[in-house]
């Protein structure tokens, strides 16, 4: 309790009655002072702050492999968006004892063959928390594109004037794969200034431009304010950067500290900062706390005018053409949208290839570069989808990734057995992918046959020994399922659950009736085919327990397109339904390479693939001449 005046030191009674209520308040709010309210961003309603520009017709040309797995989300390299790993062991959900060491017995010892099951961990501000003040805009009405970005540019840039004189800093990726846009920003340059000047704003606007790739180029060492010298600047002076590296957080690094204190006798200036970019930046491991914290001080808002993040991955493509004709779809760091691997990168098997499978839009941003422009009230303005599949953002706003500090999301994940579990498993997937099984066999001879079939049998054998591993982890797991709030954690978990149990019913079938065959070839109804094809089919042959789990696999998919309609979740889980678990044999006829025959002896035979071996070597050899000249993106 508080003292009385009575009981107060014998100094204060000849002090006026004000006078000492001013000094406790004082007091009080210098203790105030030292208290810090740390503000955490609930699980519902956040609110997104992606722009949609684009809807892009989507490009048939592109022929992606059958099965893009080997993207490495989590690699925690320099060239990463995400953090280096640890231990699957530190993975495992609240106190439950029996948890953590049911998935310690199950992925540690085990899964040699695979690399080290891992939940990704970054440097940075554990107390720090975002702040959401960028809202989903869709460019004022703009057409969209570059033309809708750069609209909005000028309605914030307007916006900005009406407060305060202000500094327009551009950061522009100097890479190859950016030369359209740089030139559509360059152009419209004259537009977005002279709608400013028809408005007498621009006095007070200092603008400059940065460039950026392996090294930072300030291309205007003082802020200038001829608006002809923009464009001519962004057309002339920036250097093609051939390196393939994408140092954008040391770019903007180096420009917040160099020019924190402009102008700053002159009074209060704003400042914003348009980066220009078609990926994710590979150095926000090292400097995205520092940036953010620097922007916030020097009262920075960062706009990004980019690409959308492929949805869980990685890589985006870029198609390049060259001058000699050559054409090839080059890889480029485009995602992916969260900070931990949530989605497990398998192959469809059974079906036909869709590579806009590999390559859907995830609506949102690359994970840094969207939570800096959302902790300093930008705003990330999507100006191109991917050449995959896209939803609606109305739909995916439900889906909105975390945009918290890494450390923050880390030590709730490892509260939640179910979200360290899929974590964990979702990173042994990108880390080494699932074979595509081979389901083509030549039976030319009973040789061929044979060595065919002990060939395709070796890798899905391990396979179904990496797949049980996994699906014991998730399944330890599943007793935190049904606390998981956020419907991006629920559509993930069980799309996990229903694909691993499909691909265990694929792979465990198919090595039985390679065996069987390898054991006892079966005879072609036909004399003149000599070929087999695996070919999908209903019925599963690998026993009941493969049937039970081909049942339970359905019973989760279901679940995930019921619960998640219009989601790139959903639409997996109608993919791995549209095929069946089991498989049956085909046969065919198709000539020995290079002749006419459909069948010879074994020395015939030999003689005849090891010249088509040689020529493949000299189409490879070709293709290698071909593409010297390709560059780094």
């Amino acid at each position: 309790m508080s003292k009385t005046l009575k009981e107060l030191p014998a100094w204060t009674k000849d002090l006026p009655a004000w006078g000492i209520s001013l000094g406790m308040n004082l007091s009080i709010l210098a203790a105030l002072n030292f208290i810090v309210f740390e503000s955490v961003r609930g699980t519902e309603g956040i609110n997104t702050i992606v722009s949609d520009l684009q809807d892009l017709t989507q490009d048939e040309r592109v022929n992606f492999a059958e099965n893009i797995t080997e993207d490495q989300v989590g690699n925690g390299g320099t060239g990463s968006a995400l953090p280096p790993s640890v231990s699957a062991a530190t993975a495992v959900g609240g106190n439950d004892e029996s948890v953590q060491d049911k998935l310690e017995e199950i992925l540690n010892p085990q899964m040699a063959q695979l690399s080290e099951a891992s939940i990704p961990r970054v440097d940075g501000d554990v107390g720090a928390t975002v702040s959401i003040k960028g809202n989903t805009d869709n460019a004022m009405g703009g057409v969209g594109g570059v033309e809708g970005a750069m609209d909005r540019v000028a309605f914030e840039i307007r916006q900005s004037l009406k407060e305060r004189k202000t500094l327009v800093i551009w950061v522009m990726d100097a890479s190859g794969s950016l030369d359209k846009r740089r030139e559509a920003i360059a152009e419209r340059f004259d537009n977005i200034y002279k709608q400013l000047n028809s408005q007498g704003t621009t006095e007070g606007l200092h603008s400059m431009i940065v460039s950026y790739g392996d090294k930072t180029e300030i291309l205007t060492p003082e802020p200038i304010q001829d608006v002809a010298a923009l464009s001519e600047i962004v057309r002339k002076k920036i250097k093609k950067d051939d390196s393939g590296h994408e140092y954008v957080f040391a770019a903007l690094k180096q420009v917040l500290d160099k020019y924190r204190n402009w102008q700053r006798a002159s009074g209060p200036w704003n400042r914003m900062i348009f980066i220009v970019t078609d990926e994710r930046g590979d150095d926000a491991e090292q400097y995205l706390e520092d940036v953010i914290t620097n922007a916030k001080r020097s009262q920075t808002k960062v706009y990004t005018i980019g690409n959308a993040a492929i949805f869980g991955r990685q890589k985006g493509y870029v198609h390049w053409v060259g001058e000699n004709g050559y054409e090839e779809d080059i890889p480029v760091d485009q995602g992916p949208e969260s900070a931990f691997p949530d989605g497990l990168q398998l192959p469809f098997v059974g079906s036909r290839p869709d590579w806009k499978l590999n390559q859907m839009s995830s609506s949102y941003g690359p994970y840094a570069l969207t939570r800096l422009c959302a902790e300093t009230g930008g705003l990330y303005l999507i100006t191109e989808e991917s050449r995959g599949y896209a939803f609606d953002r109305a739909v995916m706003r439900r889906y909105a990734p975390d945009y918290r500090p890494i450390r923050v999301q880390e030590q709730e994940i490892a509260k939640n057995a179910a979200k360290a579990s899929l974590v964990t498993v979702a990173g042994i997937t990108y880390q080494d992918s699932l074979p595509t099984p081979k389901v083509e066999f030549r039976a030319y001879n009973d040789n061929i046959l044979r060595t065919d079939l002990t060939e395709a049998q070796k890798e899905p054998a391990e396979a179904v020994f990496a797949l049980k591993r996994m699906y014991d982890a998730l399944k330890a797991g599943e007793t935190s399922r049904d606390s998981l709030k956020e419907d991006r954690w629920r559509a993930s978990f069980d799309l996990a659950m229903g694909r691993i149990l499909a691909m265990q019913v694929r792979y465990f079938g198919y090595n039985q009736m390679l065996a069987a065959m390898k054991v006892s070839p079966k005879s072609f109804a036909n004399d003149k085919d000599n070929m087999w094809r695996m070919v999908s089919s209903d019925k599963i042959e690998s026993g009941p327990d493969m049937r039970k789990a081909a049942e339970m696999a359905r019973t989760y998919l279901k679940r995930v397109i019921d619960e998640h309609p219009g989601t790139p979740w959903a639409l997996m889980a109608e993919r791995e339904l549209s095929t069946p678990l089991g498989w049956g044999w085909e046969e065919f006829s198709q000539p020995i390479p290079g002749t006419n025959q459909l069948k010879g002896s074994d020395e015939e035979v030999a003689r005849l693939l090891l010249a088509d071996d040689e020529r493949k070597k000299e189409a490879a050899k070709k293709r290698n001449t071909q593409r010297q000249n390709v560059p780094k993106l």
